[in-house]
């Protein structure tokens, strides 16, 4: 079965920046650096080997459509405390999609880029 290696954000611009608010927000680390390169890049790794590659959209591309450009969820032990994290760093989180239940907690918000993103609790692995 393959797995999957790395999902893939655009930055407008120089990535560095979002590359430290995902260094700061989830604890992620910087596995490849090119900084120089062009289009400059980053690629940050959580510990079990999943990674997110943050790439400078280069001036005249578009960004993702979000329609089809979903999200990138993140896992984490407790979305309460990420989400107070998060929100003092002024960050907002969308009403309407909060899901508290028995299945799994969760909550989405907006990085500095605009990409929607996900952090999610929950029981028992997905698909389990």
């Amino acid at each position: 079965m393959a797995t999957i290696e790395h999902v893939a954000l655009y930055a407008a611009g120089h990535p560095s920046a979002l590359k430290d608010f995902y260094v700061e927000a989830f604890g992620l680390r910087v596995i490849v650096d090119n900084a120089q390169g062009e289009p400059p890049g980053y690629f940050l790794a959580d510990d079990k080997g999943m990674a997110l590659e943050l790439i400078g959209r280069p001036e005249g591309s578009e960004g993702a459509n979000q329609r089809f450009v979903c999200h990138v969820a993140f896992l984490v032990d407790d979305v309460s405390a990420i989400r107070a994290v998060l929100e003092a760093k002024g960050l907002a989180f969308e009403a309407d999609t909060a899901v508290d239940n028995e299945s799994m907690t969760t909550a989405f918000f907006r990085d500095p880029e605009g990409n929607r993103i996900q952090v999610v609790r929950r029981p028992k692995p997905l698909g389990s």
